[in-house]
């Protein structure tokens, strides 16, 4: 019997762009949903940028109707690519008609865009009682933020995220990954499905609007924290890679690279003064509060040690002790990990028209279902499914799909 797709049956039109929609509907797709990006002729900016995967292999040219830049190859994966020129008539019509068949509508746009184009709340819940309507904004629809612009960097800025990350002398850090993009995403496909499960139980079947912003999502980050704790003991809000609330926990420079310590338990502790050559600590800094009280110095006599060992005796020592500890790993060392590899958290990138993956891999679905399936197809080259989309679900005829073509709807 083949494996599930818990979300099968389920139509998803995604009409974001960038990085916060495109992923929450990547996880929907790979959660089995049949999820149809609509976009604009000539895609965002996400479909301009080289290299290119096409059906020959990856070049650095001018890019092809059937090339893929990297962005929709990953984030692209198992959704069908449909244009339709929404600032056209006939174009618009397509989108509404989409819109009445489908189960959910995913979409960042800023607020009121939507409303332009004649698609306001009333009007969708009125089109498709039925429809789950995910928003994923940076500050909301309501409140004295609601029409600002925003982006990852700002919103880090905005939510005390930055003024959380780096060391105490120096600038407020950003997260080097897209948090504040990647976050909301994972957000917005939990209540989608929180939605539909709802929708499931409800007498009349209605769908919701699903409102997520980004500032918020990094907000329930951030204040998962004791802040106002640290705030009243008067910690800097800025402490590198240590934590107030406890020693040894850092990253240190050993003789070839950096190791992340994290000791909490009392027995490692004792065991760890033994390994750095330092036995006597165990009683000189005896409980948590005592290692808190001269955090850093305890940090300091573990770093001491790490700068004269190597990488891999470092953790080879702390290891043994069962002190949680890892290297620090470049950038692009997850392809090469071998834990990684095990569990194929990063799979091959594929063209759908190429015989072969390309060298390029991307994010596997990062949940383990025991019984079901969350493979995807490859990502569609822009507009690659916009007769068949239209034909199968808006059932279309060909001398129908002529005329919007010469209407300018397909773009």
């Amino acid at each position: 019997m083949p494996a599930m797709k818990p979300l099968e049956g389920i139509r998803v039109v995604d009409a974001s762009r960038i990085v916060s929609g495109p992923v929450c509907a990547w996880l929907l797709a790979s959660l089995g949903a049949e999820v149809i990006r609509v976009e604009a002729p000539g895609g965002d900016v996400t479909w301009q940028a080289p290299p290119w995967v096409g059906p020959d292999g990856v070049h650095r040219g001018e890019r092809g109707p059937r090339d893929l830049g990297l962005s929709p190859l990953r984030r692209g994966r198992g959704k069908k690519s449909v244009v339709l020129d929404l600032k056209n008539e006939a174009g618009l019509a397509l989108f509404r008609r989409l819109l009445a068949k489908s189960d959910v509508l995913v979409e960042n746009f800023v607020p009121g865009a939507l409303a332009r184009l004649g698609l306001d709340d009333d009007t969708l819940e009125a089109l498709n009682p039925r429809l789950v309507h995910c928003s994923i904004t940076g500050y909301g629809h309501d409140g004295p933020y609601a029409r600002r612009s925003s982006l990852d960097l700002v919103v880090q800025a905005m939510s005390g995220l930055m003024a959380k990350t780096g060391f105490p002398d120096g600038p407020p850090t950003k997260v080097g990954a897209t948090v504040g993009d990647q976050v909301p995403a994972v957000y917005a496909a939990l209540g989608i499905v929180a939605a539909l499960r709802q929708r499931d139980r409800d007498p009349e079947g209605r769908g919701q609007k699903v409102d997520v912003a980004m500032l918020d999502a990094l907000v329930s980050l951030l204040w998962d924290e004791p802040l106002d704790e640290y705030a009243a003991r008067g910690v800097p809000e800025r402490v590198g890679n240590g934590d107030p609330r406890g020693a040894p926990l850092d990253v240190y420079r050993t003789a070839d690279g950096w190791v992340a310590v994290v000791v909490t338990a009392q027995g490692q502790w004792e065991e760890m003064a033994a390994v750095v050559g330092r036995p006597e600590l165990a009683k000189a800094w005896p409980t948590p509060a005592s290692r808190l009280q001269n955090r850093d110095a305890v940090n300091g006599v573990v770093a001491d040690w790490c700068r004269t060992q190597k990488t891999d005796v470092v953790v080879e020592r702390f290891r043994a002790i069962g002190a949680p500890v890892g290297p620090v790993q470049g950038a692009f060392s997850a392809v090469d990990d071998p834990q990684v590899r095990h569990r194929e958290a990063l799979v091959p990138l594929r063209h759908p028209d190429a015989e072969t993956p390309s060298d390029y891999v991307g994010p596997a679905f990062p949940v383990r279902l025991s019984r079901a399936d969350t493979d995807t197809a490859p990502a569609d080259p822009l507009g690659a499914s916009t007769d068949a989309v239209l034909r199968d679900v808006l059932e279309c005829s060909d001398e129908e799909l002529a005329a919007l073509r010469d209407e300018g709807a397909l773009g």
